[in-house]
């Protein structure tokens, strides 16, 4: 994982950052997100059919493989081979594979295509799934440069006994020409991911679970995101309806603290969202809260049973807009501090100098305070979360800011 940006650290309980960069084909360094939640169905034993030929596998851990085609129609003549995964239990369900195609110079023959995507069961498939040739141009993606190049089909998984429909076995077929019969000529796929998604996510061999994909940066807790949507680019996106992550641990602070936030609400209809939260509870802990019916932003105090205290500036955070967002609490003196965009916007004196109560002390991202699945919840993302069991100073607030402000253009 990468270091992330320059950021303050002092204090710091938690931290996410749910960005990546892409380094090469689909290799990413991120900051604490490795991506969402996916199983990669790809096996080192693909069925085969078609012609003759062969598969191996050069390196299991990034499932590539040797695609050879052996058998062809003269000397020289055309060839082809089906290398496929049979994901017929999942009918009816997205899939979407995704691999990097490779063409080695070396190769013998002169290579024509390779299609990839799900099979058909059309009488020449000699018990692989399917000749992409035969199948629909919508159940398939069609590669014929010999350019290294990550290519990706998604669609609905079948099980049809009908000639030419959808099999429910997604793969390849490698088709060459100018090929010499017993002399192989190959193709090399890596990365290969078949996952039950109608979108690519970033490669995994097995399995990213839901506490294995965003972490904590502090390395004190795991983050769960069972609760959390994603967009079709794989990113963390809340619907404001229920959706939410969490921290399996108690935060444990019920003192001095900071909370901040780099969000984006979406043209919702919640008439107050909490955007980061130390409980979920709705008079325990301290929340990051965005009033959009009351135009207002700011935290809410938790001190248990029904007491609780509202710091709130007035100003208007507009939907489809960035944010960097930070609340300081300080216990001793009961004063709130709140910063925009690295500026300070209010300075409230709460004279709440008792400390704050706790129910679980899970972390919550995106969940109302009214409870984890009520609708008022943040519709749109959270792209960075952190908790300080500190006041931030002005300074360090302007030192954080100053790492997002580019990346998210950030007024």
């Amino acid at each position: 994982m990468g270091a992330g940006p320059r950021i303050h650290r002092d204090g710091l309980a938690l931290g996410f950052d749910t960005g990546r960069t892409t380094v090469d084909d689909n290799t990413f360094n991120y900051s604490n997100f490795l991506g969402e939640p996916t199983v990669n169905y790809t096996t080192d034993t693909p069925s085969q059919g078609g012609w003759t030929g062969t598969q191996s596998v050069l390196d299991s851990s990034r499932k590539k493989f040797r695609f050879n085609v052996s058998n062809f129609s003269a000397n020289p003549g055309a060839g082809w081979r089906s290398f496929t995964w049979d994901l017929r239990a999942y009918t009816g369900q997205s899939v979407t594979i995704s691999a990097t195609v490779e063409v080695p110079d070396l190769s013998p023959g002169t290579f024509a295509w390779v299609m990839m995507g799900q099979g058909n069961t059309h009488t020449n498939t000699s018990g692989a799934g399917g000749y992409m040739g035969y199948s629909a141009a919508s159940e398939r993606v069609h590669k014929s440069t010999t350019t290294k190049e990550r290519i990706t089909w998604s669609g609905t998984l079948g099980n049809s006994g009908t000639a030419s429909s959808p099999s429910g076995h997604v793969g390849f077929t490698v088709w060459y020409n100018n090929g010499v019969p017993g002399v192989n000529s190959f193709i090399e796929v890596s990365d290969v991911q078949i996952e039950l998604k109608s979108h690519e996510t970033p490669f995994v061999n097995g399995t990213r679970g839901n506490t294995s994909s965003l972490f904590d940066i502090t390395n004190s807790t795991n983050i769960d995101l069972t609760n959390a949507s994603f967009s079709s680019n794989a990113q963390p996106d809340l619907d404001g309806t229920g959706d939410y992550f969490q921290t399996t641990t108690s935060c444990g602070i019920t003192g001095d603290i900071t909370l901040e936030a780099v969000f984006n609400e979406e043209a919702g209809t919640s008439p107050h969202t909490t955007i980061i939260g130390t409980d979920s509870d709705h008079a325990r802990g301290v929340k990051l809260m965005s009033y959009k019916n009351s135009d207002r932003y700011g935290l809410w105090l938790g001190f248990g049973g029904t007491t609780s205290h509202i710091a709130m500036v007035t100003g208007t955070l507009s939907n489809n807009t960035v944010y960097h967002l930070v609340g300081t609490w300080e216990q001793a003196s009961g004063i709130v501090k709140i910063y925009l965009n690295g500026s300070l916007t209010g300075t409230i004196s709460t004279s709440q100098t008792s400390a704050v109560v706790l129910n679980t002390g899970k972390v919550t991202v995106g969940a109302d305070y009214h409870g984890l699945t009520n609708s008022y919840g943040v519709n749109g993302q959270v792209y960075v979360g952190r908790v300080y069991n500190k006041v931030l100073e002005a300074s360090e607030v302007t030192t954080n800011y100053e790492a997002y402000k580019n990346r998210f253009n950030l007024s």
